[in-house]
C-alpha cells in the first residue's frame, strides 16, 4: 500500500513536495542529480522513529510502493531486502532510476560492455565500478546503464525513485555466466 503524504510525517511528505516541484522541469539532464540530492536530504532528516519509516522497517516488504505520481508519473520504492538478496544485471530501458540506502549495506556493480554491441541477442559484460550503499549513500542509474544489486550487510532498507513505471518499459536482464539478453516486456 502506498503512503500519502499528505498524512505521513514531514519528511516523506517534503521529499514528495521536492520531488514535484523538481519534475515541473523534467526536460532538465540534470534531474536524476537533482532527486539524488533530495534523496540524500530525505534520508538525513528521517529518524527510524518517524511513523512512516517505522512501518517501513517493522514490515520489512522486499518491494513496497511509496508514492506514484498521478501528474507526472514518477514512483518511489521502498524495500527491505534480507541477506542473500540480489538480482541478475538488468538496464531500464528509456528510464532512470535513483537507488539510496537507509540501513545495511547494498552493492551496485556497474557494467559495461566489452563486446562491439551489435548482436541484440548477446553480450559480454565487465565490471567497471561497484557503488556501496551505505547508510545515506544515493546513487542515479542512467539511461541504458547495466547494474545489478547484491546485499552485503542486511537488513538493507533501500529507497528506489523510478522516474517511470517500469512494468510499462520494455527493459533487458544480461546473463554474465552464458551472455544471453533477455527482453523484460511490459505488463498489458
Amino acid at each position: 500500500m502506498a503512503l500519502d503524504p499528505a498524512t505521513t510525517s514531514d519528511t516523506f511528505a517534503r521529499y514528495i513536495e521536492e520531488l514535484r516541484t523538481l519534475w515541473k522541469d523534467s526536460n532538465d539532464a540534470n534531474l536524476p542529480f537533482k532527486v539524488k540530492e533530495a534523496m540524500e536530504r530525505m534520508l538525513a532528516s528521517t529518524s527510524p522513529d518517524d511513523p512512516w519509516m517505522a512501518e517501513i522497517i517493522r514490515d520489512a516488504d522486499p518491494s513496497r510502493e511509496l508514492y506514484r505520481d498521478p501528474d507526472y508519473g514518477f514512483v518511489q520504492m521502498g524495500h527491505v531486502h534480507p541477506e542473500g538478496h540480489g538480482n541478475t544485471p538488468h538496464d531500464h530501458g528509456p528510464c532512470w532510476v535513483v537507488y539510496g540506502a537507509y540501513t545495511g549495506l547494498t552493492e551496485i556493480p556497474l557494467y559495461e560492455r566489452a563486446d562491439d554491441a551489435r548482436n541484440a541477442d548477446r553480450a559480454d559484460l565487465r565490471v567497471k565500478e561497484v557503488h556501496r550503499l551505505g547508510p545515506g549513500v544515493v546513487y542515479p542509474y542512467l539511461t541504458g546503464q547495466i547494474h545489478s544489486t547484491q546485499v552485503a550487510e542486511p537488513p538493507a532498507v533501500v529507497f528506489r525513485f523510478l522516474s517511470a513505471d517500469l512494468t510499462r518499459i520494455l527493459r533487458r536482464r544480461y546473463n554474465l555466466e552464458t551472455g544471453e539478453v533477455s527482453l523484460i516486456e511490459p505488463l498489458a
